[in-house]
């Protein structure tokens, strides 16, 4: 006899409530409450559950580590795996056998290595681990990924905490507002050099369980646990569904556990986009932080100096997206981009000026310049710039300020609102 699948038809009751379970996990997954003591006593106990779970031996409740953020827990995490893995290289041969690798694979410079570091981790950390604004911000980092890292291998190695306060002392020269370089000069100490460091950019998502960050997924199990009330065996989600709603990210390793707290700042704008045009969305409690104009990820300087924003920037950026932003952002605005850029001046006439902008990779920019028919009060005219789709009209809107100024006329719908630009004859201005 086939059993009948659950459906929301024959529950109505269940749909009813949809919303109300969507909107307390919306809550968890934005909570910006700072881990207590309580909170970390549950989670202790929760980790160890899933590991039993799991048929693992959980590690001891010294080796469950609370960190600051996602950035201490990424990079404290990868510099512990790859302690924890040296270990298992027989004391005999671990000198040879990590010498030999290490020469097989190092790159051809400290520079070479430092470089590819700095671009794996942009690629893959940018999400997690922008932000620090301050020395002291990136000295406390730095100890808490020590602390964190000898409490996750029983106190494996010492002599960082020089290294750190004298890493702290560096200048930021990138896009990261934490000079990458600290972690590599921290690994080096900590003795797990290159491979530490990969542990933590390319291995960390093995090892990863987002906590909070995952409320998605919770929020559909719980639903059916607790309202749909499926004939199902929920134990062993127990200790999940805790530390989803008290704790942030976590690492889960053979050997230790990494959770990290909440946000204490988490801002998003009317369409629940990630957003903060001065600061950063996302921040931790130890100043590592996020930055995102509207849904997109940007560089910090983007957001917190954008006066420092150049054309070399723009040029140089693959993301079209975050181009966008870097233009929008420009000092002067976008006008002032098309002069600084050199952009072409392509014709001029009645309709007004046309400016095209082209892009390698990306759609030319194109802006209309035009003047206000009705004079200010000193006699002056003023002048506005348009943005206009390089796309649409084909062609033409690269050629002709009437073609571009029609494109920007669009009915409700969207669509153009002339089906040919000469058709673009207004009979009064204002």
């Amino acid at each position: 006899m086939t059993k009948k699948l659950y459906s929301f038809k024959d529950h109505p009751e269940h749909k009813a409530q949809l919303s109300a379970w969507r909107d307390k996990w919306i809550l968890n997954a934005m909570s910006t409450k700072h881990m207590d003591d309580e909170e970390k006593k549950g989670c202790i106990e929760a980790v160890k559950s899933m590991y039993r779970s799991a048929n693992l031996v959980p590690p001891p409740d010294h080796r469950i580590i609370f960190v600051p953020s996602p950035f201490v827990l990424r990079f404290a995490s990868g510099f512990a795996s790859w302690i924890w893995y040296t270990r298992k290289i027989p004391a005999a041969t671990r000198g040879a056998t990590l010498g030999a690798t290490y020469v097989a694979t190092r790159g051809a410079t400290e520079d070479a290595t430092e470089d590819a570091t700095r671009g794996a981790t942009y690629a893959a950390t940018y999400a997690a681990t922008l932000g620090a604004t301050e020395d002291a911000t990136d000295a406390a980092t730095l100890g808490a990924t020590y602390a964190a890292t000898r409490g996750a291998t029983d106190d494996a190695t010492r002599g960082a905490t020089d290294a750190a306060t004298d890493a702290a002392t560096k200048s930021k020269k990138n896009w990261f507002n934490l000079d990458l370089s600290l972690m590599v000069k921290l690994s080096k100490h900590l003795g797990v050099g290159k491979f530490g460091l990969e542990c933590s950019i390319k291995c960390y998502w093995k090892m990863y369980q987002g906590g909070n960050h995952w409320s998605a997924w919770s929020a559909f199990l719980t639903f059916f646990r607790y309202v749909a009330k499926l004939d199902l065996d929920y134990s062993k989600f127990d200790a999940f569904e805790y530390l989803s709603e008290h704790s942030g990210p976590r690492i889960m390793h053979e050997k230790f556990c990494m959770i990290s707290d909440r946000p204490e700042l988490l801002l998003v704008d009317a369409q629940n986009r990630p957003h903060c045009d001065n600061g950063p969305f996302c921040r931790w409690r130890d100043g590592t932080g996020l930055f995102s104009i509207h849904g997109v990820r940007v560089p910090e300087f983007v957001v917190t100096n954008p006066e420092n924003i150049t054309v070399k920037d723009i040029a140089e950026e693959k993301n079209a997206e975050v181009r966008r932003i870097m233009i929008q952002r420009y000092r002067g605005g976008v006008i002032a981009y098309m002069n600084d850029s050199c952009a072409n001046m392509v014709k001029k006439d009645k309709w007004g000026t046309l400016w095209v902008k082209e892009r390698k990779g990306d759609f030319p920019l194109v802006v209309v310049e035009v003047v206000n028919s009705t004079p200010e009060p000193d006699g002056s005219f003023k002048h506005y710039w348009i943005r206009v789709s390089s796309q649409a009209y084909s062609g033409d809107t690269l050629k002709y300020p009437q073609a571009a100024i029609a494109s920007t006329w669009r009915r409700k719908d969207g669509s153009l609102a002339f089906e040919d630009w000469h058709e673009y004859q207004p009979t009064k201005e204002s």
